[in-house]
């Protein structure tokens, strides 16, 4: 990692006090018509109007491993049409997500997010209602450092959210349970679901160098999409009660010496073997191929970071 290519534009710590109960649940709304599933390892920086930038991580060689990018939708939907996605041999959905335990993986298609860009909009407010409590706050767990001031260039992938709501998910049995960074513990999730609010018309844009794909929700049809950040496995199995595989996320930070959680009672999880979908080397656009080896089936959880500036005034 180059550290002499940092810039550093947001401080952590400096409004950790302003975040003190930002993302608790508020009042239910309506249930969502669209719902974009975020799972695995990514970081969601809360911008000034309120908005988010996710971003997943790039491919570093260094310190953790490859994580590859991808969308996933239910084959013949529309959204799977729009965005042309295809099947790919050998991805088992169910070892990425556990609400989907049992499904059939002929059923699903892919499609790379690796130098690709989403932006969602739904509604006419740019602000995210932000209701997910258990994305792992930087601004505690490394207070006073700074996010990468090119985290939108280093990315592998970014996803603009503007409108709509984030709510607590999980997709990992180790989700949702308290996890601790030296002096500071929390609740940590690896799954967040983004959706509209009260049926609100929602657009999302896929772009990719010369390509641009827009999918608008028909309001009579539910809408589901995942964006999932995927870990290559190295040959260790790990230790699922120490998060080793997270310093990816400490990586967002200047000069931030990565912080091991650690949870008593975390199990990991036994998951089947799967292949994960990799884009072809001439473009993120040209479609899928499968890897040439299968993940092991022991996981630990990918959680989630965001970076907050706190509470509107």
């Amino acid at each position: 990692m180059n550290r002499r290519n940092f810039v550093g534009r947001v401080t952590l710590g400096s409004v950790a006090v302003a975040c003190a109960g930002f993302g608790k649940p508020v009042a239910a709304s309506s249930a969502s018509q669209v719902n974009v599933r975020f799972v695995g390892m990514m970081t969601f920086v809360e911008r000034a109007d309120r908005s988010f930038l996710v971003a997943t991580p790039g491919q570093q060689a260094m310190h953790h491993l490859t994580h590859t990018p991808f969308l996933m939708a239910r084959k013949g939907s529309a959204i799977a049409e729009t965005f042309d996605m295809k099947p790919a041999a050998g991805v088992v959905p169910e070892a990425f997500d556990t609400t989907l335990i049992g499904s059939d993986a002929s059923q699903f298609v892919y499609r790379s997010l690796d130098n690709t860009a989403l932006d969602i909009v739904s509604g006419k407010s740019d602000q995210v209602e932000n209701r997910a409590d258990e994305l792992g706050l930087m601004n505690r767990i490394a207070p006073n450092k700074r996010v990468r001031g090119n985290l939108e260039k280093w990315a592998s992938s970014t996803i603009s959210l503007r409108g709509g709501k984030l709510e607590n998910s999980a997709a990992h049995p180790d989700a949702h349970k308290v996890w601790t960074f030296g002096g500071y513990q929390q609740r940590l999730t690896d799954a967040v679901n983004y959706g509209n609010v009260d049926h609100a018309p929602t657009t999302i844009r896929l772009t990719s160098a010369v390509d641009a794909m827009t999918f608008t929700a028909p309001v009579s049809e539910a809408v589901e999409l995942w964006v999932i950040s995927a870990a290559q496995p190295g040959s260790a199995v790990g230790e699922p009660t120490r998060l080793e595989h997270s310093q990816v996320i400490f990586d967002y930070l200047v000069d931030a010496t990565p912080v091991v959680a650690t949870c008593p009672d975390a199990t990991g999880r036994l998951a089947p073997a799967t292949e994960l979908p990799f884009p072809k080397p001439t473009s993120a656009s040209n479609g899928i191929i499968a890897s040439e080896s299968m993940s092991p089936p022991w996981s630990e959880i990918c959680w989630m970071a965001a970076v907050l500036i706190g509470k509107p005034k």
